[in-house]
């Protein structure tokens, strides 16, 4: 008798945990309509009408109790998870029109040593007086299917999948998959409360870890946001002393560069920025920092050499290296090689 051809494994599994969505839910599954093989929604504790919504689109639903740990709701829809490769998104999340196109193509292609592919995640935040910055960071939320619980997230809130792909025995690579994260592009309000329950989780998860130099540098990032800059500055330390990923240790020295020169610390803001720029030569956010922090003191052309070397690096689109990029405005920066090219007197150091 003729031996049937078994049935092909699912390509991608996209795995999602909400709860009281409606609102952006079906942005998010329209953007992945025809990429994914299977949808699987952890819905915990819906009141509204996320769960139909999910159902409309062809997921499979499951009801998980809250925990206040986002690691634990992401397994459990890992324990349905079919496909060769997941893919995770939250619901204020879409992927982009032209990683649509590409995805499939892309996992098809990996040879079996790949487990992850780092995907820039575009991520507008409100900062004061109601402005926009955009974010672009780079994180694996494409990985490979190793099995429930061998692949699994690790942390109550910023959880991660990275320590699992790499346990598994995966390589983790770039790839051009653009992800729009609108989660903290929202009113004041509702942004200080999100900022808010992350601290408490953050807290909780330093207490049960003390020495997870993750968390502490998360909890820092979440201080910093509450503008509670010397317990920022104390965490961000301590997350290095203890030992974070080169990429990690990068982007906290980036981030107590901007927190010294804010503070009129020029000198300290300088040493941060060149110590982010001795782990990743190629970044971009720190080395405007660098060349703020060399005006602040008085270091004219050093400073527009940098700042000259800032528009070489934009213009160029370098792919991320660190936990993320600011991107930044050009024509101010041009302005600013033109007042330390007449010397004027800088102004005080900021992002943009």
């Amino acid at each position: 008798m003729e031996q049937q051809p078994s049935r092909k494994r699912p390509l991608v599994t996209l795995a999602m945990i909400v709860r009281n969505e409606e609102g952006h839910l079906p942005r998010c599954l329209e953007s992945v309509r025809g990429v994914v093989d299977q949808i699987v929604v952890v819905d915990t504790g819906s009141h509204d009408h996320t769960t139909a919504i999910a159902e409309q689109f062809g997921a499979e639903v499951y009801q998980f109790e809250w925990r206040d740990d986002f690691a634990a709701a992401r397994n459990e829809s890992l324990r349905y998870a079919r496909g060769e490769w997941i893919l995770y998104l939250d619901a204020d999340e879409q992927l982009d029109a032209d990683s649509t196109q590409n995805l499939r193509m892309l996992l098809e292609r990996q040879p079996p040593e790949v487990g992850g592919l780092l995907c820039t995640i575009v991520n507008p935040h409100r900062v004061g007086n109601d402005s926009t910055e955009t974010h672009r960071g780079a994180y694996p939320r494409l990985f490979r299917n190793y099995g429930y619980p061998r692949i699994a997230f690790r942390g109550r809130v910023h959880e991660q999948i990275t320590p699992a792909i790499i346990e598994c025995g995966g390589a983790i690579i770039h790839s051009p998959i653009v992800i729009h994260h609108g989660g903290y592009d929202i009113p004041s309000d509702q942004l200080e409360q999100k900022v808010r329950r992350n601290y408490r989780l953050l807290i909780r998860h330093v207490q049960e870890e003390p020495l997870n130099a993750y968390a502490w540098f998360q909890l820092a990032q979440t201080l910093a946001r509450m503008r509670l800059f010397d317990e920022a500055e104390r965490a961000f330390g301590f997350a290095l002393q203890i030992g974070l990923s080169t990429p990690l240790a990068a982007s906290a020295a980036s981030a107590l560069a901007y927190l010294c020169g804010s503070q009129g610390r020029y000198r300290e803001a300088l040493e941060w920025a060149e110590e982010s720029l001795r782990n990743i030569p190629n970044q971009t956010v720190a080395l405007n920092y660098k060349a703020h922090a060399l005006a602040a003191l008085g270091r004219y052309d050093e400073a527009a050499h940098a700042f000259r070397e800032v528009l070489t690096r934009i213009d160029q689109h370098t792919p991320l290296s660190v936990g993320f990029e600011i991107e930044l405005d050009r024509a101010a920066i041009e302005r600013r090689i033109l007042e330390l090219e007449t010397r004027k007197e800088p102004a005080i150091m900021n992002a943009s």
